[in-house]
C-alpha cells in the first residue's frame, strides 16, 4: 500500500518555503487535499518546478498537469500494446 504524505511535508522535502505558492495552486483547484499519495506528491513536485523554475502561472500548471496525466496514460497503453505485439510475434 503506497504511503501518503502531508502536502506541507512534501513541500518541505522539496525545499519550498513559500506558503503563498501552495495557496496559489489551491486557488486553481490543485492539491486541495491535505494528504497526497505518491502520484499526487510527484505532481506537486512538477507543479512547484513549473512555477519556481519556469515561471508558469497556476492556471498553466493545471493545463500542464492535465496533459502530463494524459501522456502518462497513453505511454502506458503504448507500452502494453508493444508488449502484446512482441509476445504475439514470439509465439509464431
Amino acid at each position: 500500500m503506497p504511503t501518503r504524505a502531508r502536502v506541507r511535508e512534501v513541500l518541505e522535502f522539496l525545499g519550498i518555503e513559500d506558503p503563498a505558492l501552495l495557496e496559489e495552486l489551491r486557488r486553481e483547484g490543485l492539491f486541495e487535499d491535505e494528504w497526497l499519495d505518491p502520484d499526487q506528491a510527484d505532481e506537486l513536485r512538477v507543479a512547484t518546478a513549473l512555477v519556481r523554475d519556469l515561471g508558469v502561472n497556476p492556471a498553466g500548471v493545471d493545463v500542464v498537469l492535465h496533459m502530463r496525466r494524459r501522456m502518462l496514460v497513453l505511454e502506458e497503453l503504448m507500452s502494453r500494446s508493444l508488449r502484446r505485439l512482441l509476445a504475439e510475434l514470439d509465439s509464431r
